[in-house]
């Protein structure tokens, strides 16, 4: 069985990743069966930690840089943390193979979730499936013209995943769009995206991006985990 949530401001995590003491038992009143959640130290990267042995599971003190994780040990939970980027848990349940990535555009646009995909092809996952959570939607996500341009750069199609703003001066980028076309060149149809914008559903989530616009003292994190039980 494969047991998954996305929580948000009904969760709590210091800024170190280190007292899990809220999460623990959230997730215990869901009952998952886990020993430990795993993070990560994420850096908008592409690097993906597999987890296929007990003695690669690491502690709160030493968490690896990396924006994705993998692993088809059962009971160990991955965490991905995000504050408007997206958090994207995956799994093959007939394979018994999960994995988890924290995909803000630098990281979908490095191939994070490519490389995602790939570990989890590596531990024996055939038929990926894809949930895209809690993330900024594209009526909330203004981007410059600098932005747009870097983006065309990379592939003249991304011009659908923009939209000129009402100001004639910026773009609406959608990134979750952008972020279904990643997971479908990574072979993965199957997606449920959730289309829940962090930044307008302020008493839920948690949003940098509104943070930075100076609406609330906490830029705070949304915690999403992903256990095989």
């Amino acid at each position: 069985m494969i047991n998954y949530n996305f929580f948000g401001k009904d969760c709590t995590i210091d800024s170190e990743l280190k007292d899990r003491t809220d999460l623990n038992q959230k997730l215990n009143d869901l009952n998952f069966k886990f020993g430990e959640v795993l993070l990560l130290n994420q850096v908008h990267g592409n690097s993906v930690v597999a987890i296929d042995d007990i003695k690669k599971i690491h502690g709160t003190q030493d968490l690896p840089k990396a924006d994705g994780i993998v692993t088809n040990l059962k009971n160990v939970a991955l965490g991905i943390v995000t504050a408007d980027c997206a958090p994207i848990i995956f799994y093959d349940e007939e394979n018994q193979v999960i994995g988890a990535c924290h995909a803000g555009w630098k990281g979908a646009k490095l191939g994070i979730i490519q490389e995602t995909a790939k570990k989890m092809q590596d531990l024996g996952a055939k038929d990926i499936r894809a949930i895209i959570g809690p993330m900024i939607q594209p009526y909330s996500y203004q981007v410059s013209v600098d932005f747009y341009n870097e983006f065309l750069a990379e592939d003249p199609n991304n011009l659908r995943f923009f939209k000129e703003a009402s100001d004639s001066i910026h773009w609406n980028f959608n990134l979750p769009n952008y972020i279904e076309g990643k997971l479908a060149k990574s072979g993965i149809y199957d997606i449920e995206n959730l289309m829940i914008d962090t930044y307008t559903n302020h008493q839920k989530y948690s949003s940098y991006r509104r943070f930075c616009h100076g609406s609330e003292e906490s830029s705070g994190r949304n915690i999403s985990v992903i256990c095989l039980n």
